[in-house]
């Protein structure tokens, strides 16, 4: 038996999960931090994150990404492109030597002189910057709202993203954290990527996921207005696959 489950999980607040039942998966920008032993790269990526956690283990997830969520099955995650990020040590010697081999392929760029050539070399050194987009340390600091957490193991959270080709127009696939370091500024860049969705049927929908049991009619108030996102017959299915962080807490 896999120790990873066929789900992949997105916590949010009640909101959030209402938009998305409505209106799937929006784009928007998170920002990163990778440290090395000796350098610390900070940017904006947009993403899409999610866990790669059972359901039983969810309880520690809970407390610190909120306690509404949705689950969908991993064909779908698959389909979609979705990849599990790549967790590296600050006390090693990789991320450091990375940034520094990428600052090398830049210097190299910048010298070609033949538009063609460097339109190409270009093209392959934007692919190696991709692989910054799925990295995370394994351990580092946790800043939630007004709490920072110490020591905390990314790993632990299994988490798997979904990005933006790198080679879409139009949107930016690095943001510089200075240009999204406020709450305002954030939201200026994610209005530039509104349009972008990240979808799904109602069929790739495993758990929905609320705090108590008295909100769990919210919900499917809440499918019922949606009309033109799920059928009668889906909403009854759909009421079935509904938890609440009181049973994962208690029960799982």
């Amino acid at each position: 038996m896999s120790l990873h489950p066929e789900i992949l999980f997105h916590f949010t607040d009640k909101d959030g999960l209402l938009n998305i039942l409505e209106h799937t998966f929006k784009i928007s920008y998170a920002r990163e931090r990778i440290q090395g032993k000796n350098e610390i790269r900070e940017f904006g990526i947009p993403m899409v994150s999610f866990c790669d956690i059972k359901l039983s283990d969810l309880k520690d997830h809970i407390d610190k990404y909120g306690d509404y969520g949705i689950g969908l099955n991993k064909t779908w995650a698959n389909s979609k492109g979705l990849n599990p990020v790549w967790y590296v040590s600050k006390n090693s010697e990789f991320p450091d030597g990375f940034t520094s081999a990428l600052n090398a392929l830049y210097r190299q760029m910048d010298s070609i002189l033949d538009d063609k050539k460097h339109k190409e070399f270009n093209e392959t050194y934007m692919k190696f910057m991709d692989i910054y987009r799925y990295l995370k340390n394994y351990e580092g600091e946790l800043k939630r709202s007004k709490e920072v957490i110490k020591n905390y193991r990314f790993a632990d959270e299994k988490e798997w993203r979904f990005v933006p080709s790198i080679s879409e127009e139009d949107i930016l696939p690095f943001v510089p954290i200075t240009k999204i370091k406020t709450k305002k500024q954030k939201m200026e860049y994610n209005n530039k990527i509104n349009h972008l969705r990240l979808s799904f049927e109602p069929k790739d929908i495993k758990y929905i996921i609320v705090k108590d049991d008295h909100e769990i009619i919210d919900i499917v108030n809440h499918l019922k207005m949606v009309k033109n996102r799920f059928s009668s017959l889906e909403i009854t299915q759909l009421q079935t696959r509904i938890l609440t962080t009181e049973q994962i807490k208690t029960d799982m």
